[in-house]
């Protein structure tokens, strides 16, 4: 003789239970869309892999962050209410799976094209340099292009659910069209103050 009823009311009221021959009665509110949109974008702030400046960035690094942001947003998709919502995070997931495919990939191609012993002839501390500064010019490409796809995910979610988007994420947003017509400042993530 137990009844549980499943209703929505705005977005919060998710589940309400009631027992006619018991005393217990519980009501449980889930997050609103906005506040959970507002909740990811607080949490991708925490992965300065979106936003450090390139030369603090390293691969090993890297790779535990991106691990732990494919998890987080993995839970995310499926805790969406909101098509709209739910669309975004997946892309910031699939930005995130090319990142990964990306390294892989260039991982593969340094051990193809860059052995770890040097040529004959071949200086091998200036072999290793070079070897370091291709390796870390692949990162860097797949890092970009991570930051850019995430970015613009997160201007969509901020636009969609009327959440101004500030801090450290505003680096990794494309540009406001108006005040990237009117010449808008660069960052001074990268390129200092003033």
């Amino acid at each position: 003789m137990f009844k549980r009823w499943r209703w929505r009311w705005r977005g919060r009221l998710q589940t309400i239970s009631f027992s006619f021959f018991g005393q217990s009665a519980s009501l449980e509110f889930s997050q609103s869309e906005r506040e959970r949109a507002r909740s990811i974008l607080l949490r991708l702030e925490d992965h300065r892999v979106l936003h450090a400046p390139y030369d603090l960035e390293e691969e090993n690094g890297s790779w535990g962050s991106i691990e732990a942001l494919r998890a987080y947003l993995s839970e995310q998709v499926e805790q969406c209410e909101s098509e709209e919502l739910r669309e975004q995070v997946r892309t910031m997931r699939a930005a995130v799976r090319q990142w990964l495919t990306d390294m892989e990939s260039a991982r593969k191609l340094m051990e193809r094209t860059w052995p770890d012993e040097p040529p004959l002839g071949r200086d091998p501390k200036r072999y290793a340099i070079d070897r370091d500064r291709v390796q870390w010019a692949y990162g860097l490409q797949a890092l970009g292009l991570l930051r850019g796809r995430v970015g613009v995910a997160i201007a969509e979610i901020g636009r969609k659910f009327d959440i101004p988007i500030d801090g450290d994420l505003a680096h990794v947003t494309p540009p406001d069209l108006d005040e990237s017509e009117r010449g808008a400042r660069l960052s001074p993530l990268y390129f200092g103050e003033g």
